[in-house]
């Protein structure tokens, strides 16, 4: 039998955990009330934003949820882009520029956590 012991609950995690959940709750709900308009386009952003900051206080080790996190938020920002400029183009850029971003902004964290021990 394997026993996994439990790390206490810290309070970065539990409120990344929190605005991560509302975040998306926002981004989805934004989405499918008054679809491509502003309104629901600026709340979708919100959401999106929102969701990019719950997973920085998350700070999950987890590749693939960073990765699943990171790409939802991008298709968010694609959507505000898309109703903006009504361009595939510059939806696609802005996404893959926001997710590239965002990838470098958290190895660029992971390597100052690592590195941090060091000081």
């Amino acid at each position: 039998m394997i026993i996994i012991a439990r790390k206490p609950l810290k309070f970065t995690t539990a409120f990344g955990v929190i605005v991560m959940v509302l975040g998306a709750l926002l981004e989805l709900g934004a989405f499918f009330y008054n679809n491509g308009s502003m309104v629901s386009a600026e709340a979708v952003f919100t959401g999106a934003i929102v969701v990019t900051v719950g997973h920085a206080f998350y700070g999950t080790d987890n590749l693939l949820l960073s990765l699943l996190l990171t790409f939802f938020s991008s298709i968010g920002i694609g959507y505000y882009i898309f109703v903006q400029t009504h361009s595939w183009l510059w939806t696609i850029i802005a996404a893959i520029a926001f997710f590239a971003f965002i990838i470098t902004l958290f190895g660029f964290r992971s390597s100052i956590r690592k590195r941090h021990g060091m000081w």
